[in-house]
């Protein structure tokens, strides 16, 4: 899978390369909206060959995304082990090469129903697509993806929390994240709940 994944770079790096020479040699006439539309910066993540390993480490590399500027981290086939958890930026997508073969997995949990027990915490103006997201816990709460006043965009995603005995796919806090294609699951736990919505307490 890793093989496949850098054969793509390559052959995405051999049409930008033809496309290059050939604009050297003739005239192109771009449409002023395209000429507009900045190009998304993409950052790769692989298990090898790639300047990442880690997706967490590349998520926090970026610190220039905006709307003007949005980025693109694209994770090769394989399965990720996660030793803190990955938190969203604006204007910043997370996409695997599918939910049947990226994974994001890690046992991060804690006795808090926040961002210390989730794998994976949201943000506004953020994607997060073809993947399998995976919290097998260990504490007493376990969350996959934990939002808390923020709405990010879930495409083809599956989230998986075990392991706690508060098991959580999905835990909103004032949050309402527009999900297509989603699978949130939770086994294991006394207490199971694919997607859980919360608003905070009253002052």
């Amino acid at each position: 899978m890793v093989k496949n994944f850098m054969q793509f770079l390559a052959v995405l790096g051999c049409i930008l390369l033809l496309s290059h020479t050939a604009a050297a040699e003739e005239v192109v006439v771009i449409p002023i909206d395209s000429a507009k539309k900045k190009l998304v910066e993409v950052v790769a993540v692989s298990t090898e060959g790639s300047e990442f390993t880690d997706p967490v480490a590349a998520v926090s590399s970026i610190t220039d995304a905006d709307a003007a500027n949005p980025y693109l981290v694209l994770i090769g086939p394989g399965i990720y082990t996660l030793t803190r958890t990955l938190v969203m930026k604006p204007f910043v997508t997370i996409a695997g090469s599918g939910r049947d073969v990226t994974t994001l997995t890690g046992a991060i949990s804690t006795v808090a129903y926040d961002a210390s027990s989730a794998l994976v915490s949201g943000a506004d103006n953020a994607t997060l697509r073809d993947l399998t997201i995976e919290n097998t816990g260990g504490g007493a709460v376990s969350i996959a993806l934990y939002n808390n006043g923020c709405s990010p965009v879930l495409q083809d995603v599956t989230l998986s929390a075990s392991g706690g005995s508060y098991n959580y796919g999905v835990y909103n806090v004032s949050s309402s994240p527009t999900m297509t294609e989603v699978t949130p699951l939770a086994v294991g736990g006394a207490y199971n709940y694919g997607v859980f919505n919360s608003s905070p307490p009253a002052e």
